[in-house]
C-alpha cells in the first residue's frame, strides 16, 4: 500500500503537531489566541459572503426591474399604435361614406351668406373653366378646318398648273386619252356582266 505523502496532505499535520508543541509547552494561551482568529476569520469570510449574495440579489432585483419596464413600455407602444391605426381606419371608413340629404342640410344652412358665396365663386370659376375648354376645343377645330382648306387649295392649284402645261392638240394625247376610256368601258362591261350572271345563279 503506498503512502501519500503530498505536500497538501502533510502541511496541516505539521501544523497540528505544532500547536500540540505549543500546548504541551505551555502556550495555551497562543493556541486559544489561534483558534480565535481563525474563527474570527471565518465569521468575517461567512459575513463577506453574504454581502456578496445581497449585493448579486440587489443587481438582479434591478435588472429584472429594468427589463420589466422595457417590456411594459413596448407593450403600451404596441397598443397605442394598433389605436391610432383602428382610430384612423375609422376615419377613413366615415370619411368614404356618402353623406346624407338630412346630415347636408344640417351642416350647411341656406342662410349661410359666407356658403352661398363660396358656392357661387366656386361655380363661376368652373363656368369659365368650361367655356375656355369649349373655345379651345372649338378653335383646334377651326384650324384643323383651316389647314385642310389650304392643302386642298395648294393641290387644286398644282392640278391647274400641271393642266395648263398639257398641249391639248398633242396626237399622243387623243391616243392615251381613248385608251383609258376604252380600259374603263371595259371594265365597266365586265362589272355588269357578272353581276347578272350572279343574280341568275341565285335565281336557279
Amino acid at each position: 500500500m503506498g503512502c501519500n505523502t503530498s505536500k497538501e496532505s502533510v502541511q496541516p499535520a505539521v501544523e497540528e503537531a505544532k500547536e500540540g508543541d505549543s500546548i504541551k509547552n505551555g502556550d495555551i494561551s497562543k493556541a486559544a489566541e489561534n483558534s480565535a482568529t481563525k474563527a474570527e476569520s471565518a465569521d468575517e469570510g461567512k459575513e463577506n459572503d453574504a454581502d456578496e449574495e445581497k449585493e448579486k440579489e440587489a443587481a438582479a432585483t434591478k435588472i429584472q426591474a429594468a427589463f420589466r419596464g422595457h417590456h411594459a413600455r413596448k407593450s403600451l407602444r404596441v397598443s397605442e399604435t394598433a389605436s391610432k391605426e383602428t382610430r384612423t381606419d375609422e376615419k377613413s371608413s366615415e370619411s368614404t361614406e356618402q353623406p346624407t340629404q338630412e346630415q347636408l342640410q344640417e351642416e350647411f344652412r341656406s342662410d349661410d351668406q359666407e356658403l352661398c358665396d363660396a358656392a357661387k365663386k366656386i361655380q363661376a370659376t368652373f363656368r369659365g373653366h368650361m367655356s375656355r375648354k369649349e373655345q379651345a376645343a372649338a378653335k383646334s377645330a377651326m384650324n384643323m378646318v383651316e389647314s385642310a382648306t389650304a392643302k386642298i387649295e395648294e393641290k387644286m392649284q398644282d392640278a391647274v398648273q400641271e393642266l395648263e402645261g398639257i398641249d391639248l392638240a398633242d396626237p399622243d394625247l387623243h391616243k392615251a386619252a381613248t385608251k383609258i376610256q376604252a380600259s374603263f368601258r371595259g371594265h365597266k362591261v365586265r362589272q355588269e356582266v357578272n353581276i347578272h350572271s350572279t343574280a341568275d345563279d341565285s335565281k336557279k
